[in-house]
């Protein structure tokens, strides 16, 4: 059975290896087996690296691997489970304000909303900060199938059982879950993760 698998180290693009594509549009794209990401954010063909990374310099070493615990915010029926590291800004919590607060103003409340509704947010984050325990079960898994979707002008998020294997160790900062996301703009601070830098270079893409 076919492994999915993302390598990279510090000075090559990410090389995906029998991993699905989505294009922006929730479309599939056709792609051989093994193929080539942009990381650096300078590819004139992005997603698809066309080797600008090299001419730009792009070294691409992390400079935050402060990774704490993850909190736990226990509630009468479900625990909210924050891993304030892996947490990029996708803002998709802010929908659920009466439990999590806004941007400037977060908090973590699981008494404030149903059950339902906190799962249906926790679900809709991308990168693996937010999960939950119900019944004594941490669900943290979400994806049947593995496959990197393109967000335009964003991160690329992993979903599904993709391995990531690089030279600095960053299987060891992943979320313990099926979904994670990765830097493309080449600005984030904890590449090859996604630190929402991308929301402050204007990157495109």
């Amino acid at each position: 059975m076919k492994k999915s698998q993302i390598v990279l180290t510090q000075y090559s693009p990410f090389l995906s290896v029998d991993t699905p594509l989505i294009a922006p549009d929730g479309n599939s794209m056709e792609i051989p087996r093994v193929c080539s990401l942009c990381r650096c954010g300078e590819s004139k063909y992005k997603p698809m690296c066309d080797g600008s990374h090299s001419a730009a310099g792009f070294v691409g070493t992390r400079e935050n691997s402060d990774k704490k615990a993850p909190e736990h915010y226990v509630g009468k029926d479900i625990t909210i489970v924050f891993d304030r590291y892996l947490c990029m800004g996708n803002g998709a919590c802010g929908e659920l304000e009466s439990v999590f607060g806004t941007h400037d103003e977060p908090k973590y409340d699981p008494d404030a909303a149903s059950v339902d509704e906190i799962i249906a947010t926790i679900k809709n984050c991308p990168s693996g900060a937010l999960s939950y325990i119900l019944a004594g079960e941490h669900v943290i898994n979400y994806f049947d199938k593995p496959q990197v979707a393109v967000e335009q002008n964003g991160p690329l998020h992993v979903q599904g059982a993709v391995n990531l294997i690089d030279d600095q160790e960053s299987d060891k900062l992943l979320p313990m879950a099926d979904h994670y996301t990765l830097c493309r703009c080449g600005g984030s601070k904890k590449k090859p993760l996604c630190d929402g830098s991308h929301e402050d270079n204007g990157f495109e893409g």
